[in-house]
């Protein structure tokens, strides 16, 4: 028997102790093999994490319970006699998370959340996942050894919300940074996580020291070489990063080998760590990367000999020169999007293949299903990518489409292609707890439309509004002029970002965009047009709605708050073209006949989003409020985490604005309707000869964050009704005036 993955089973499962036995053996080498017999549930399996991935896919197979990224359904029924379930796993490690989850999706989990999302790693097949919760506790005791001061460096770790880019060298000092106790606090709950990680077998990737070091370091050690970094992007855009301390140095040495001996004593070894350099856009001041990068391996196998350095491709990373000059031996290569490697795949290290379908945890309906569904072909078979040994779902936040999560990781067990069709209606069957036509019908209507390619021929232009926003600039109604220099600098930092790759990405929410009378989607990362009609979604709520009548579970819920919130964007996008042709004709009735239109629709996306917990501000903030040590810490973790959502950071980062947009209640219905009223007002006086007052939409937004405003953290009213009502309002709001 295996007690974590009993354990595990009887918290994803809902079943009994006596109902749940695991047996763990060599005689099958990464896989399961579950059978239901007298009311017990038997997993053979490898190791614990396999095991609790056997329990997932009888549930999901039998239809018994269903486990899922968002929406899992307890057993509620008796095990089938009888019934048999088996698994064996195609591909070799399973790798989750980007290391921005720690800051879209996880900063302010407690160990309820973690627990849970723990057994679902374990569910999912997964066998290593980057954790950077408490990590900020090493680079405090590192740098006090280097001759710091607590405070000085507590203020330059930051919030929990923001941590990841610290590591990831892209930003440093922010907001009014961390707390002594909020640094403990964290590391005890990681050094919990880390003891579950390990017994349900899933490694922590931990972050290695890749150079970044506080400002003024070498004020104290004279001898030590620093680099600044510039700005974020390219140096085109965005804050200063922290400076990079030469990886070929004496003093790196000495650094790494404090930093390493911190964090064995904090959390022990893991034997993956996470560096990335000149990540998206550094720079070594001269020094060989090749050179940089030997540095870098050398430190880390100092530190634990059989280590293995992770590394990120992305924009043109990891560079040829990089990866040729270290053992390929103890190097994994992430490849975020799975574009860009090249035929032989990155010239010697193993890679995984990954997807990149979510950027800043947004919530739009996104991912190319029958592109994953044939991901088996890139690794079986005569047409296996050489060095290619595991796989990788790398989305920025995870609290979103749980059907490509759900899908994505079912390929660990899959000998081939999936078939998608039969794939797609066992899993709503299991989700939605039986069969029902018209669910099905929602989504095949789904998988053609927001569920289809990648990519598509669509595509917008960026709003002369929005780049004014961007550029912290306040907006006029009466002369909208755009910034020309900031359009050719965002211009060619997405040339830059793409010389090696054009990442895909969805088009998100015109709702929570920076208002414009052509807006077209919030964050600046994504096509700004819609990948189908506007109105195609509205046959696939109808359906879902109808099943909704018959069937009742978490899953269903989710979904149809969700498929509801996406329809009443798309809707907003014709309510806003309405309104643009009303302003442009001067027809002021027309215009305040659309505005309440798009008003109408925003207050009803957001009270279908308040009917379930996954779409709450309110659960977002207590979360934060939750860590903090007094009234001053939790106000300020409320602020921050508020700040991630809207203008993501301050003055220096107004280029992010909208990136870690959410359509969530409380956000929709006080801080994108604010903004709408504010700047229809604006126009509405255009039209009657008022005279206008400029926006600045990063003052609104930091009035916004700062105020302590409370919401919901607990779903209140009917889905069914308020999905209804959005349907509503879409079908009114397509059809022509």
């Amino acid at each position: 028997m295996n007690e974590h993955a009993e354990a595990a089973i009887r918290r994803l499962s809902g079943l009994p102790g006596g109902a749940v036995r695991v047996d763990l053996t060599a005689d099958v080498e990464d896989g399961f093999r579950a059978r239901s017999a007298g009311g017990v549930l038997t997993v053979t399996a490898s190791g614990a994490g396999a095991a609790v991935a056997g329990y997932a896919a009888f549930a999901r197979r039998t239809g018994v319970g269903h486990v899922s990224r968002i929406g899992t359904r307890p057993v509620d029924r008796a095990l089938p006699e009888g019934a048999e379930v088996s698994g064996d796993a195609t591909i070799g490690r399973r790798v989750a998370y980007n290391l921005t989850v720690a800051g879209y999706t996880t900063p302010f989990y407690d160990w309820a959340r973690w627990e849970h999302e723990i057994d679902l790693l374990a569910a999912s097949g997964v066998t290593a996942a980057h954790l950077t919760l408490g990590q900020e506790l090493v680079h405090l005791t590192t740098f006090l050894r280097c001759g710091y001061g607590e405070e000085e460096l507590l203020r330059w770790l930051g919030p929990p919300s923001h941590q990841p880019w610290l590591w990831l060298n892209n930003i440093q000092n922010f907001g009014r940074g961390t707390s002594r106790n909020l640094v403990d606090d964290r590391a005890a709950l990681a050094r919990r996580v880390i003891e579950r990680m390990r017994e349900l077998d899933v490694v922590p990737i931990l972050p290695g020291f890749s150079g970044t070091v506080p400002p003024g370091f070498t004020g104290h050690r004279p001898d030590a070489r620093t680099v600044p970094q510039g700005r974020w992007f390219k140096d085109v855009v965005g804050p200063v990063r922290p400076d990079w301390l030469d990886t070929t140095t004496d003093a790196y040495a000495a650094v790494a080998e404090m930093f390493y001996a911190e964090q064995r004593a904090a959390f022990g070894m893991t034997g993956l760590w996470a560096v990335d350099l000149v990540h998206e856009g550094g720079d070594t001041g001269g020094t060989d990367l090749g050179e940089a990068a030997r540095g870098v391996q050398k430190a880390m196998t100092a530190a634990d000999p059989d280590s293995t350095w992770v590394m990120q491709a992305w924009a043109g990373n990891p560079r040829r020169e990089l990866v040729g000059a270290v053992d390929t031996g103890r190097v994994v290569v992430l490849d975020l999007t799975g574009e860009d490697h090249r035929e032989d795949g990155f010239g010697g290290p193993e890679w995984v293949l990954g997807i990149l379908p979510n950027y800043g945890g947004r919530t739009a309906l996104y991912g190319d299903l029958a592109h994953v569904a044939s991901l088996p072909r890139r690794w079986q078979g005569e047409h296996r990518l050489p060095g290619l040994s595991r796989i990788t779902d790398m989305a920025e936040g995870v609290a979103n489409n749980p059907v490509l999560w759900d899908l994505f990781h079912d390929l660990t067990w899959a000998g081939a292609p999936v078939d998608l069709g039969a794939w797609l209606r066992e899993w709503t069957v299991s989700r939605y707890g039986a069969a029902d036509d018209r669910a099905h019908e929602a989504w095949r209507i789904l998988l053609r439309t927001a569920y289809g390619p990648w990519r598509h021929d669509g595509k917008g232009g960026l709003p002369a509004e929005t780049v004014q926003a961007l550029a912290g600039l306040p907006v006029d109604a009466a002369e909208v002029r755009g910034v020309p220099e900031l359009a050719a600098s965002l211009g060619a930092l997405e040339t830059a970002m793409s010389e090696n790759s054009s990442p895909y990405a969805v088009t998100d929410s015109v709702i929570a965009s920076v208002p414009s009378l052509d807006a077209n989607q919030a964050s600046l990362m994504g096509p700004r047009a819609l990948g189908y009609p506007g109105g195609a979604l509205i046959p696939a709520l109808r359906a879902l709605l109808d099943a909704a009548g018959r069937l009742d579970s978490p899953g269903l819920s989710h979904d149809l708050v969700d498929l509801a919130r996406q329809v009443a964007d798309d809707a907003a996008r014709t309510a806003l073209r309405k309104i643009a042709a009303a302003a442009r004709a001067r027809d002021v009735e027309a215009y305040d006949a659309a505005a309440q239109q798009l008003l109408d629709l925003i207050d009803a996306q957001d009270a279908v989003l308040a009917t379930n917990e996954h779409f709450l501000l309110g659960r977002w903030l207590a979360d934060a409020r939750a860590w903090g040590g007094d009234d001053d810490e939790r106000d300020y973790l409320a602020e921050e985490a508020k700040r991630l959502l809207t203008s993501w950071g301050y003055e220096d980062t107004t280029v992010l604005t909208e990136y870690a947009t959410r359509s969530w209640a409380g956000l929709v219905g006080d801080y994108y309707r604010s903004r709408w009223v504010l700047w229809l007002g604006e126009v509405r006086l255009t039209l009657t000869g008022g005279t206008t007052t400029p926006v600045d939409w990063y003052a609104h937004a930091d009035r916004w964050n700062r105020a302590g405003t409370t919401y919901p953290d607990r779903p209140g009213g009917d889905s069914r009704h308020a999905a209804a009502v959005v349907l509503d309002l879409a079908v009114r709001t397509v059809q022509k005036i």
